[in-house]
């Protein structure tokens, strides 16, 4: 394994070039929304990414002397940006107790322009803390002991975009207000978030939505993953439309919960979003290191989160919706399969058509008649697709939804009318 590490590093270089060349294009493919847009820039997220991930910060665990001067850099952007304060006692930090110390969430505020939407809010939060030196949080064990930690991508990656888009809101506001939270112990358990949801600088009742960004620095093959799009009535009409410029292949989910931030927000009830390029090798490693950002891509995700924040700052507020399923990827060991989990059977592929290949005894499909074997032809009318589009058509189904599902059985079309599980 080690061996596979070193060798991976050694070529790190020449793959970051690669996905440099093939992507170049991609990222100056759309003209910047605003002179706002135009500020956010593949040099200035890689110049706030490499400080963030540099050694000399020693991983950023809660309560160090090293995330210390992380929140300081923070505050000094936005400082330099003209955000006001919006922590504690007309100050940019928010303090919580944590590890027997006190530490700090960062927040500040872009007023917003319109006299009525400025006193509403939109959030907008990345964690900055990563697990040190490896005393706890490393996958690599009691060999991760004593060995930096840099989690650029875990978290630097979610704290630079934010930091991009301070000065890019700042250039350009929106109607309404813009909260930029940036929090220390996440890695502890969301400890800086639960925080500042349990005793909030702002009114919860103004908060209109939060869109958390968190480990959006690997992504491969223009890969994005959003959950929490039921959360939020007008989330999966604006995300399809706002990414058709920058043509994403995003894996969509209608979860609110999940290991992150935002799940502190949808516990409030408040509409919360999050983005996400997945787990990888070197998640909660030594090896998450700045080379192996892939700075193209995390530019042009940074931009697609000012024109969300555009439109959620200017359009109608969305309304809160219940769906309490961890919005993880289905290629995380901590996602949950849509299909699975709402009526009980797991899915293969079949040429271009998704298959049953095991139901649960006291699922909702099994309940239905559902049999392993059936070939999903139809949901709700339509043609069912693929495996990745019955995957997606369960994803962002609510629980305790009616369903008309059309199955081919050997030779007969069979149809099924059932609900998907409650929550």
């Amino acid at each position: 394994m080690l061996r596979e590490a070193r060798a991976e590093r050694r070529f790190a270089p020449l793959t970051f070039l690669l996905c440099l060349l093939c992507s170049s294009l991609a990222v100056h493919a759309q003209d910047p929304a605003d002179e706002g847009e135009a500020l956010i820039t593949q040099e200035g997220v890689m110049e706030h990414l490499n400080f963030l991930a540099s050694d000399e910060l020693k991983g950023r665990v809660t309560g160090s002397d090293e995330i210390a001067r992380a929140g300081d850099r923070i505050i000094e952007i936005m400082k330099k940006h003209g955000l006001k304060p919006a922590g504690e006692e007309k100050d940019f930090p928010n303090k919580f107790p944590a590890i027997n110390r006190v530490c700090r969430n960062i927040c500040g505020l872009v007023p917003g322009t319109d006299p009525g939407l400025k006193k509403e809010f939109v959030v907008v939060g990345a964690h900055y803390d990563h697990v040190g030196i490896g005393a706890f949080g490393s996958r690599k064990g009691d060999a991760g002991r004593g060995q930096i930690h840099n989690g650029a991508d875990d978290n630097a990656s979610g704290t630079s975009a934010l930091l991009e888009l301070v000065e890019a809101v700042a250039k350009k506001p929106a109607k309404r207000s813009v909260l930029f939270l940036a929090f220390s112990g996440e890695e502890l358990g969301l400890v800086g978030s639960k925080a500042w949801c349990k005793k909030p600088t702002q009114p919860v009742a103004q908060l209109t939505c939060m869109l958390n960004l968190d480990m959006v620095g690997r992504s491969r093959d223009q890969y994005l993953f959003v959950g929490g799009l039921n959360t939020g009535s007008t989330f999966e009409t604006l995300t399809r439309e706002l990414n058709k410029p920058f043509q994403f292949k995003l894996e969509l989910h209608g979860g609110g919960r999940g290991p992150s931030d935002h799940d502190s927000f949808y516990g409030l009830g408040v509409p919360s979003m999050f983005f996400f390029t997945a787990e990888h090798a070197d998640y909660h490693t030594p090896d998450d290191d700045a080379d192996r950002i892939n700075a193209v891509d995390l530019t042009r995700i940074t931009r697609l989160a000012y024109r969300l924040i555009r439109r959620l700052g200017a359009d109608a507020k969305p309304k809160f919706g219940e769906d309490a399923r961890q919005a993880m990827p289905r290629t995380s060991e901590r996602g949950v399969e849509g299909p699975f989990w709402h009526l009980g059977v797991r899915l293969v592929a079949e040429g271009t058509a998704a298959v049953i290949t095991s139901i649960e005894n006291t699922g909702e499909g099994a309940k239905a008649g559902l049999q392993q074997g059936d070939k999903f032809v139809q949901l709700d009318g339509k043609p069912a697709g693929d495996l990745g589009a019955v995957h997606e058509f369960f994803d962002l189904k609510r629980p305790a939804t009616p369903l008309q599902l059309k199955v081919q059985r050997g030779r007969k079309l069979l149809t099924f009318k059932l609900t998907t599980r409650k929550a």
